[in-house]
């Protein structure tokens, strides 16, 4: 799967959920912080997993 698909089914699903929250009445402070903790970690993790997998392997 390309990397850049996968980065926008992630922020497309956190997306999604905040927008449910907000829909259930979720104050929007609240849903604020949850975002940029949110956004931060899927893009982040992401990054870390795509960094790591493009490291070339050792010759044994």
């Amino acid at each position: 799967m390309n990397p850049r698909f996968k980065l926008v089914l992630m922020n497309c699903a956190v997306a999604i959920a905040l927008i449910y929250r907000w829909l259930t009445g979720t104050p929007a402070v609240v849903l604020v912080i949850v975002a940029i903790i949110m956004f931060a970690l899927v893009n982040g993790l992401l990054w870390l997993t795509q960094r790591k997998f493009n490291q070339p392997k050792r010759n044994r």
